[in-house]
């Protein structure tokens, strides 16, 4: 199975920051390219030590997918805005 899995890049200082905000996993590169890559190698490694650890289930909760009848379901979820006032 294929999962997409949502994260954020951000241009920082000297390099790209990559954040997969379900998984709490952040990690950059030098390029974005780099970053992009970096963030899917952390995201594999954390599913696989979740794994070993037999957490595996609980860590693709956090990415919307559920196991039903011995199978992986993904939960359809959609990423909204809210207005917020800047303090001034």
């Amino acid at each position: 199975m294929i999962l997409e899995v949502p994260f954020i890049v951000r241009k920082g200082k000297n390099c790209y920051v990559a954040e997969c905000l379900d998984l709490s996993i952040v990690t950059q590169g030098p390029t974005l390219k780099e970053a992009r890559k970096n963030v899917a190698e952390a995201v594999n490694l954390h599913l696989k030590s979740a794994r070993e650890l037999g957490i595996l289930d609980d860590e693709l909760e956090k990415l919307g997918v559920i196991k039903k009848k011995n199978r992986l379901e993904v939960i359809p979820r959609e990423l909204e805005n809210i207005s917020i006032e800047i303090p001034s």
